[in-house]
């Protein structure tokens, strides 16, 4: 007769050999050992006496000693060991009981699996017990499923729980009926989860004998973002199967599957396309072979309309190479079909660039992969297109993103595809096929290597360190240090960028011309005089962490930025955005050095009257925020605030699409918003205070061709890297009252400090020992960098 009340032990932690494990080795591994008495312990809590009950203490004593001592006895299975307590559970001369239910779990003998457990319930009494039960907990499997043509594009991961009623386990081996399941299963590909369902119940029972019942449970834990899990369960019996064909299992393969496509088209290409070209390289000296790469593609009269950022990423199914970098470019031609296309890319890779490939996703000197090619579907055997693997890798949908709007849908899935990159960038890969899917953008320095280079930005978790600019004016105006270096010797200004240095700083911004409002230009050869001197100078220094920093000059003349990059300068910070010279942004494109491009209005004399800023009201102008993980946004901000902070973006953007057309590639380019230039004090603390809105923003410029025809163009600031210089800035001393800029210094700190909040990625300095420990504390708060 059974009772109300239990008494219990819950998870004894063992040790035992349990047959063999998952890698097929009969070793010992950690088990835990429950066991639920059925009992009466009315009398025993009415006397409040334990010997009217059943002493779990004993009890746990007893097992524990029993599988301490029989450490090294192969079990065989969990069965046995279920049997074994159970035995010591109805031993009532040591504290036993007369019903008892044992479980016998284990975390390791299925690799595959959470957890597995056998139980049973055993009695001395003469009840007939139910079956034996084997559960297998979130077996984890990978499958096709779905109904939806997007779910058929690749795998997605299925959670099983199943559970088995055994009439009789003497030839049940369960590492091969779970083994069967995960073959077929992974093999297969099913249009709905009870189909698969049915398709595990039907396997069991038809191979093996012993099973009563299965209970199978599948869950598919990505099907929706803002649901845990769907699926469905059902409980089946041999009944269920009657009159069925067998499961060929052994037939079961997908290498027939495709993905679904139009019929491929049989046109003959005439006319213009547009594709995107993903790249990639890992060996030799990687930015110069993708270079290479993009020069040779308009050898064949293949134009290269924008590209993405430039991307370090960890490799891919074969982990043991080298970081690759990645990115896409769009292109377009004509006449030319997606085969020719295809076949000009691997001339590329292996005539031209001689590219070795040893095996599949092995090291590669140069690798290019059409991603689109129009709204064109294809699958033969040599040619996918879209790429099979594009919705599985963040170094292609990333930088792919950048330059489709997120309107654009994927021609297969029927979602867009800035909605696949959010979903997988919000999950984890398998580390078995790539250690962190995690991507750091990449500014190329043309002297340095990438080890030596520390323009490298985490710009979707936001991790990176903060850096340094460091502010060398110079120049007798300049608002902040007028006169401070000018006209002293050459080797005290180098002493002078030597203490630089040794504060902190990671790059020295070289000044030879004051932009502070209302000042007067020097003429050219007079900033030629007080510029380049001093970066060969700071070149041939014997000091050699100065003669490796980067240098930075602030200027808007190509002539002098020409002549600088050739003396030894890396990155030209042009406060025109480009807009004081035409040729600025072909002295960029030529050399391919990193360029921060400043926003503002009118000159250093007319700035400070241009500061209104009005929404937008052209209709071939659509702009969208878009953060890569969240997807795009709309921004609850005041007018005024929305209106200036996408009036700055859109100037920006409007030089850039210049810039672009020059052949400046998208990844030479630094945002600054141009504190202090064209804005008033509140639109100042407006841009401070919503910096990160400048990694956000996105335009698409709809350009009429002709009355039947209409070229988008898109610019997105999502992958750029932000640069904010508020140091000792009129607007500061405005709000403290400090006529004194030299005063400014920890009104300067608070600034820093609030951009660093919003995701900024370089500070522009005066006083770099002050704001390195402002940095070093902000970049512990809100990047978690803590760097001891």
């Amino acid at each position: 007769m059974l009772h109300n009340d239990k008494v219990f032990t819950k998870d004894i932690s063992c040790t035992a050999i349990t047959g063999k494990d998952a890698w097929n080795r009969p070793t010992p591994q950690p088990i835990t050992i429950s066991l639920s008495f059925d009992t009466d312990f009315h009398k025993a809590s009415e006397l409040d006496n334990l010997k009217y009950s059943i002493n779990y203490a004993v009890i746990t004593r007893n097992v524990t000693e029993y599988m301490k001592s029989n450490e090294h006895l192969n079990f065989k299975s969990l069965g046995n060991i279920a049997q074994k307590v159970s035995d010591i559970g109805l031993d009532q001369t040591r504290g036993g009981g007369s019903i008892v239910d044992v479980t016998i779990k284990s975390t390791k003998s299925e690799i595959r699996a959470d957890s597995v457990e056998y139980k049973i319930m055993r009695n001395t009494i003469g009840l007939t017990p139910p079956l034996d039960v084997f559960k297998v907990n979130k077996l984890r499997l990978l499958t096709i499923i779905g109904v939806f043509t997007f779910e058929r594009l690749q795998k997605q991961i299925v959670d099983i729980d199943l559970e088995f009623k055994i009439k009789d386990n003497s030839n049940l081996f369960f590492h091969k009926i779970i083994a069967d399941i995960v073959s077929y299963v992974e093999s297969s590909n099913f249009k709905t989860v009870e189909a698969l369902v049915s398709k595990i119940g039907q396997l069991t029972f038809q191979n093996y004998e012993g099973i009563e019942e299965v209970l199978a449970i599948v869950t598919k834990p990505n099907a929706f973002s803002h649901v845990e899990g769907v699926g469905v369960s059902s409980s089946m019996t041999k009944e269920n199967f009657k009159g069925l064909e067998p499961i060929q299992v052994n037939n079961v393969s997908n290498s027939a599957f495709n993905l679904p496509v139009e019929e491929e088209k049989t046109s003959s290409y005439s006319g213009h396309h547009t594709a995107f070209i993903a790249f990639g390289s890992n060996s030799g000296n990687q930015v110069e072979n993708i270079e290479s790469a993009m020069k040779l593609l308009t050898k064949y009269d293949i134009v290269i309309e924008s590209t993405s950022s430039l991307y370090i990423s960890k490799p891919m199914y074969y982990l043991d190479q080298p970081d690759f970098f990645n990115g896409v470019i769009k292109v377009s031609f004509n006449d030319i079909s997606p085969e020719r296309l295809l076949e000009i890319l691997k001339e590329i890779e292996y005539s031209h660039l001689k590219r070795v490939k040893e095996f599949d996703n092995g090291p590669r000197s140069i690798d290019l992969d059409i991603i689109l090619y129009d709204d064109v579907t294809l699958n033969t055997e040599a040619l996918i297109i879209p790429h099979k693997s594009l919705l599985e890798r963040t170094f292609v949908l990333q930088p792919l993103c950048e330059l489709l709007p997120p309107d654009f849908i994927h021609p297969i899935s029927a979602e867009s595809i800035h909605s696949h990159l959010k979903q997988l960038l919000n999950d984890k890969p398998q580390e078995a096929v790539q250690e962190s899917s995690d991507l750091l953008q990449y500014i190329p320095v043309p002297r340095l290597s990438p080890s030596e280079n520390v323009l490298k930005f985490d710009l979707t978790n936001n991790t990176s360190s903060t850096l340094i600019m460091a502010i060398l004016n110079m120049t007798p105006d300049s608002f902040s240090d007028a006169g401070k270096y000018y006209d002293h010797a050459l080797v005290d200004i180098v002493k002078e960028a030597e203490r630089l240095v040794a504060d902190g700083a990671n790059i020295i911004d070289i000044g030879g011309v004051s932009t502070r409002p209302g000042s007067v230009e020097p003429d050219e050869e007079e900033e030629l005089r007080r510029v380049v001197p001093l970066v060969k100078a700071i070149r041939e220094s014997s000091n050699p962490e100065l003669r490796n920093l980067l240098i930075s000059i602030d200027t808007y003349r190509s002539k002098v930025a020409e002549e600088s990059l050739l003396a030894g300068a890396d990155i030209i910070n042009d406060i025109s955005m480009g807009k004081y010279d035409d040729k600025m942004f072909d002295v960029v494109a030529k050399y391919g050095c990193p360029y921060i491009m400043n926003h503002t209005r009118g000159t250093p004399k007319t700035m400070s009257k241009l500061t209104q800023y009005e929404s937008n009201t052209n209709d071939d102008l659509i702009e969208f925020i878009i953060d890569p993980q969240q997807g795009h946004q709309e921004l609850s901000l005041p007018t005024d605030t929305k209106n200036l902070l996408n009036g700055v973006s859109r100037e920006l953007s409007l030089q850039a699409f210049k810039a672009i057309s020059k052949g400046v590639k998208k990844w030479q380019i630094i945002v600054d918003p141009g504190v202090g230039f064209a804005k008033n004090l509140h639109q100042n603390l407006d841009i401070i205070r919503n910096a990160s809105f400048f990694k956000k923003y996105s335009i698409q410029i709809n350009e009429r061709v002709n009355d039947d025809s209409v070229k988008h163009k898109y610019f997105s600031f999502n992958g750029l890297s932000l640069l904010v210089g508020t140091s000792r800035k009129r607007f500061l001393g405005t709000l403290i009252g400090k006529d004194t800029p030299s005063d400014r210094v920890l009104a300067t700190a608070a600034t820093v400090t609030a951009s660093i909040e919003q995701n900024t990625d370089i500070v522009r300095v005066h006083d770099v020992q002050e704001m390195k420990d402002v940095v070093s504390v902000s970049d512990a708060i809100y990047k978690k960098k803590v760097n001891l």
